[in-house]
Order: structure tokens, then C-alpha cells, then sequence
């Protein structure tokens, strides 16, 4: 979520980092904190807990605790997937 910059000279090289961002369907929250998403070939991916973020945390539980169908968009790198933003695609 924050920018960084590096001076260096055009002859060196510097590593930067692959960042991916997928959407996945929300299904199910957990007790423990664990969310359950839908992936685009109809399977289930259950690794991810819920964000960090308290105001993204409060959007995702209010707007799963109406029933709404939502999207929530997971940043990966480096090994590290963490959920970044929700959308809201209506009622279920």
C-alpha cells in the first residue's frame, strides 16, 4: 500500500518485486479468521485470513453479514497474499 523509491546508477541492477492481483468471490468467513474464496475454475481457496485494515476489515464483515455478494481483490508477492480492496456486486 505505500510507493518506495531507489537512486542507483544505470549500470547497476536492482531487484523489484512481481506483484500480482487477482479477484476472488468471498463464500464464507471463519471464526478463526480464515476466509473462504471462490477461484475463477470453480474451486475453493481457504488459506487467506481477513485483512489487517480496520476499515476493510469492518466493509467485508458488515457487507457479508447483509448477504451481499462480494469481491474482495488479493495483492501477492514475494511469496505473501494479503486482501487489498473489496467490491460490492450486489444482493445474493
Amino acid at each position: 500500500g505505500r510507493s518506495s523509491k531507489d537512486i542507483s546508477s544505470t549500470s547497476h541492477n536492482c531487484d523489484v518485486p512481481h506483484v500480482n492481483r487477482t479477484d476472488y468471490q468471498l463464500i464464507d468467513i471463519s471464526e478463526d479468521g480464515f476466509v473462504s474464496l471462490l477461484t475463477d475454475n470453480g474451486n475453493t481457496k481457504d488459506d487467506l485470513r481477513l485483512p489487517t485494515d480496520e476499515s476493510l476489515l469492518a466493509q467485508i464483515k458488515d457487507g457479508f453479514g447483509e448477504g451481499k455478494d462480494l469481491v474482495v481483490s488479493v495483492m501477492s508477492s514475494m511469496g505473501e497474499e494479503q486482501i487489498c480492496a473489496l467490491k460490492d456486486i450486489g444482493p445474493k
